[in-house]
């Protein structure tokens, strides 16, 4: 290393050039010759001053720098400097918060680091790295069946889902999506659940080994409504394709089930390594795989339910519990009105074997106490009422969520929504609000309303600007699973203030992993659209570098609006492409975290953009 000879070294420092501009470190405590050495590298300093060195380089110049000389390459590569990379430029990544549990005793840092680089290079550069397609069986939409789906035979579709309300963003002569049909796939935790279009057979894809692993679910009688995989529970809401019985003279019902899994991941013991894959990367062995078993099954309505655009039920489930909210028309030949509707809470925490779909007369039915999924609270029409969460005929109610005690109704209203089920009496902008209901013990009810009424600073949501808010809410993706489950600030009892964050966009989905401070989010902005075609879509890699240890969201009512917010630091923001919309919001639902990102494209293939 040449050093800079302009400054002359005070009289007696240990630390001296030569005439040929080298640095010789003396210790005066010893004059022998061996304590006397030179440095012509950088690898050639004491390990704190090459740390203090290396700790100016960006990652990626650390990975480039083993490239340099053997040399480079063995102190670059070292355990104890790889691990401090990583402590001081990922110190929230996954591979930092799970190191204890998953990476065993002695990690390859070395290694780890090279590829949490990588990951954080194209993540930060908001591009993929590799762009997966998965073709999966799609919904039947008015009788036929779209591209690349699969029918289930002539006894009718392998999946319909449940419609969403009649209603649409309309200004002037242009329309948008305002609530989308829910996807045929589900992922969770880096698991993408799915029915495959050439066997039709239900697989669980793990993105990390790229191992799929069969879903004890047979689907080949049966028509799903939905699926939902969180909390470690993968429960699948489906009917018999055979009706069940005559409704009237035009409809027919059908009896609806939901199956519950439960699915764990489990660490295996790795092979002895072999003397060709020495000092080479080898991830061909899965170091984890996955257990799916059946749970339970139970009956989601006593009668059943016709298949059509009319009968609507929103659900959601934890690892205990599971929440339905039913709405039909009223089909009362005494000129009646307003729908039926009902909102069902299950404990379906104990384990049966008990299939009532296959016990139609439930002449086999377990008695009380047997376990199994049992109604713990049960809220019809007159208790919604008093409660406030009754849609009548126009319906505001977006999901439902849960946690260890409530259930909360998620409701959003929106200025320029039109259609069927749209409100005779639209608020300002974008009104968003959030009620839960005890359905264990007695409490008083939750309210939280937010409405984007916007001034003259255009501060369209008093509330946006925090990424420790949009944590703690779970945003969309994690709306998906229903509610927390212990793995992070996921209370669901906030209202949905994501959906208009920033004015005038509109967010239509995002996936945020809280842990590691990342946040994909897809917003849309419909009125400006509708002005100006240069106006497109986005999505958008938020990050938020500042301390993991934010708000609790714990649910106390409070606790969302303290002074930690108001001084958290604004996470950095970078765009993906224009055209990596169309590649995964063609269902407006995204889900991942700061590994992969997950959506459907307008091919109605699943697409995973790895990082």
């Amino acid at each position: 290393m040449n050093t800079n000879n302009s400054t002359e070294p005070s009289p007696g420092s240990p630390i001296s050039p030569n005439q040929d501009g080298v640095v010789i470190i003396d210790n005066h405590d010893n004059h022998d010759s061996h304590d006397n050495y030179e440095i012509q590298d950088i690898t050639d300093l004491p390990n704190d001053l090459f740390l203090l060195v290396a700790s100016y380089l960006s990652p990626q110049d650390c990975v480039l720098c083993r490239r340099v000389s053997r040399a480079w390459l063995e102190a670059f590569s070292g355990a104890d400097a790889s691990w401090n990379f990583m402590r001081w430029h990922f110190t929230r990544s996954r591979e930092m918060r799970t190191a204890a549990r998953e990476l065993g005793a002695k990690p390859d840092w070395a290694r780890i680091f090279a590829k949490v680089a990588r990951r954080y290079y194209y993540l930060r550069s908001a591009k993929p790295r590799l762009i997966e397609k998965v073709d999966v069986v799609q919904e039947v939409v008015g009788g036929s069946s779209s591209k690349g789906g699969g029918t289930g035979g002539a006894a009718g579709p392998s999946f319909r889902g449940v419609s969403p309300w009649a209603r649409w963003l309309q200004w002037n002569d242009n329309v948008a999506t305002f609530q989308h049909r829910d996807p045929t796939w589900c992922f969770d935790d880096g698991l993408l659940v799915y029915q495959e279009a050439v066997s039709e057979r239900y697989v669980a894809y793990d993105l990390e080994t790229r191992h799929r692993f069969a879903v004890p679910f047979d689907a080949s009688d049966k028509t799903v409504r939905r699926l939902r995989l969180t909390c470690g529970v993968l429960v699948v809401e489906w009917c018999e394709r055979e009706a069940y019985h005559q409704l009237n003279d035009r409809e027919t019902v059908h009896r609806h089930f939901a199956t519950a899994f439960d699915v764990r991941r489990r660490q295996v013991p790795s092979p002895p390594p072999s003397s060709s894959e020495s000092g080479s990367e080898s991830e061909e062995f899965p170091r984890f795989t996955w257990d799916i078993a059946f749970r339970s099954e139970w009956k989601i309505h006593f009668l059943g339910l016709p298949l059509n655009s009319h009968d609507r039920f929103f659900s959601a489930h934890t690892a205990t519990h599971y929440a339905l909210y039913l709405w039909q028309p009223n089909r009362s030949p005494w000129g009646e009105e307003d729908p039926l509707e009902q909102l069902t809470v299950w404990d379906i925490s104990s384990p049966s074997p008990y299939r009532p779909s296959l016990d139609p007369t439930s002449a086999a039915k377990p008695g009380p106490g047997a376990g199994g999924p049992a109604v713990v609270r049960r809220l019809p029409w007159r208790d919604l009422e008093f409660w406030g969460l009754r849609q009548r005929c126009t319906p505001s109610l977006r999901e439902v969520r849960l946690d260890e005690r409530n259930v909360y109704v998620h409701e959003e209203e929106h200025r320029w929504l039109a259609g069927q089920h749209s409100s005779l009496s639209p608020p300002r902008h974008h009104l968003v609000r959030c009620t839960g209901v005890p359905f264990a013990g007695v409490g008083p009810r939750w309210y939280d309303e937010c409405c984007a009424d916007g001034d003259v600073h255009m501060s369209f949501c008093p509330r946006a600007g925090s990424f420790a808010r949009v944590s703690s809410s779970g945003g969309n993706s994690t709306a998906t699973g229903g509610g927390g489950c212990g793995g992070g600030n996921t209370w669901p009892g906030r209202a949905p203030c994501w959906r208009h964050e920033e004015f005038p966009y509109l967010t239509v989905s995002d996936a945020v992993d809280a842990g590691a401070g990342v946040r994909v989010v897809a917003r849309q902005c419909f009125m400006v659209e509708a002005l100006s075609s240069f106006v497109l879509p986005k999505i958008s890699v938020e990050e938020n570098k500042g301390d993991s240890n934010t708000e609790d969201g714990d649910g106390d009512g409070e606790g969302g609006d303290g002074e930690q917010e108001a001084v958290e630091e604004q996470p950095s923001e970078i765009r993906f492409a224009d055209e990596m919309w169309w590649e995964l919001l063609a269902k407006g639902r995204i889900a991942g975290d700061e590994r992969w990102v997950v959506g459907e494209d307008r091919d109605g293939r699943v697409t995973i953009v790895r990082f």
